[in-house]
């Protein structure tokens, strides 16, 4: 046993703790972290991750599926940060909604572009607003893609093309015509919506906004200013354009 994981089990051996873990990637650090038969009775230990099926590993006693809030949670949490109160600011209150509907519900993204805006003219709130559908590098997104970031290749193609083109479309569909593709969807997907990166109701796939917007963003950066050489295409615009050029390096029929 090293000498941090020694002194951390020395501190609370046998004795009643409630523990919280963030943000856990991995079973070693749980281990490492809250070894088995550590602690007394009646303690608690609590568990936040991007991994659902980490949780499952470990078997956890139970799983809790944290919600996106509903409109009026997500404005009073914006109104918190935005201007240090629960509600909107007069002549505010509908670039507020704008700017909530843009976060979709997600805490992170509320604080962070509340923060963001707080203090600014209503003018640079509209810009920041369409800032917002534009700039891949703002907090926001740098956020939501620490769990892009972590996936392997195939996890990564998977989801960039669930984003592009089968966002609502029926999971064996999409199933078929990933394995088609030589790709490995079953377990490619159950990894994705194990990360909450997609979503299934078990009929569809489903992906929130900002997420999909995320991915396509990804794809565009690959060639800002040449359609032809990015891995993906959606747009009917960039279609029509790079078939003009004769820009097509290859041609493959999926539907």
């Amino acid at each position: 046993m090293d000498q941090g994981k020694e002194t951390i089990r020395n501190l609370l051996f046998n004795k009643k703790v409630l523990l919280v873990l963030d943000d856990l990637s991995s079973e070693i650090q749980l281990e490492n972290l809250a070894g088995k038969q550590w602690f007394g009775p009646g303690s608690r230990v609590i568990i936040t991750t991007r991994d659902k099926h980490l949780l499952v590993s470990l078997s956890v006693c139970e799983i809790y599926d944290a919600q996106i809030l509903n409109s009026d949670e997500s404005l009073q949490l914006f109104s918190q940060k935005a201007f240090r109160s629960g509600k909107p600011e007069e002549g505010f209150v509908e670039l507020s909604k704008q700017a909530v509907q843009c976060a979709g519900g997600i805490p992170l993204a509320l604080k962070v572009l509340g923060s963001f805006l707080c203090g600014r003219k209503a003018s640079v709130w509209e810009d920041a607003l369409k800032m917002l559908q534009q700039d891949l590098q703002n907090d926001i997104y740098k956020t939501l893609r620490i769990s892009y970031d972590g996936l392997r290749d195939m996890e990564k193609a998977i989801f960039l093309d669930i984003a592009c083109f089968f966002k609502g479309s029926r999971k064996d569909h999409v199933t078929q015509i990933l394995e088609n593709c030589g790709l490995n969807p079953l377990i490619g997907i159950d990894i994705l919506i194990e990360k909450s990166l997609i979503t299934y109701d078990g009929w569809h796939l489903g992906m929130h906004d900002l997420l999909q917007e995320m991915g396509r963003n990804i794809v565009l950066h690959e060639s800002l200013n040449d359609a032809g050489k990015r891995s993906r295409l959606w747009s009917l615009k960039d279609i029509d354009q790079v078939l003009r050029n004769n820009k097509v390096r290859f041609l493959m029929n999926i539907y």
